[in-house]
């Protein structure tokens, strides 16, 4: 028989639950105990952020020597995805100093735009839109980027970038890849 905390753990396993997930939310915030004491022999821990609204596992760090198998996925991430979940750090950054909105809005062209003094010149730039377009649909399937209802080219930025990309470390991080893309050309 499935404890009323199933909904949860399911819904965890398969990636990161937003508030917005209404029934989802309400049992992870019900029964966070459990579901923090069910993933903890594991070797995961919950990450919780009420008031962002979201939720994920996060593999825990072990001592050294100690040897568990990983459960959660790392992914290497490649240079144009790092690139665009950069800039959209930096401009959720922005969106947050300027007070302006609580939801950070931006395009799909204003993605490109900021990332085009990154990349190569290229000869055909219909092509380079087009993988950077791909890349932008990734980001959406990573949840960082939630495309707006009714409207095309246009996204808000999902606040749980910032339990992965650190506020901090953004200024560094761009310009170490601009070093890596001159470097590149």
């Amino acid at each position: 028989m499935a404890s009323p905390h199933s909904v949860s753990l399911i819904a965890l396993l398969k990636g990161i639950v937003f508030e917005s997930q209404k029934e989802i939310w309400e049992n992870l915030i019900d029964h966070e105990a459990d579901v923090r004491k069910y993933f903890n022999p594991l070797g995961l821990s919950l990450h919780l952020d009420k008031p962002e609204g979201y939720a994920f596992l996060k593999q825990q760090d072990f001592e050294p020597g100690f040897e568990m198998p990983r459960l959660i996925e790392r992914r290497q991430l490649s240079f144009q995805l790092t690139l665009i979940c950069l800039t959209l750090r930096k401009f959720l950054l922005e969106n947050d100093a300027a007070g302006t909105s609580a939801r950070a809005i931006i395009t799909k062209q204003e993605i490109m735009d900021r990332i085009k003094p990154f990349l190569n010149e290229s000869p055909d730039e219909a092509k380079q839109a087009e993988k950077i377009e791909t890349q932008i649909k990734r980001v959406v399937e990573e949840g960082f980027l939630r495309p707006l209802e009714n409207e095309t080219d246009r996204y808000e930025v999902r606040r749980i970038i910032k339990a992965f990309i650190d506020a901090d470390k953004v200024e560094d991080l761009l310009v170490r890849l601009r070093e890596y893309a001159s470097e590149r050309k």
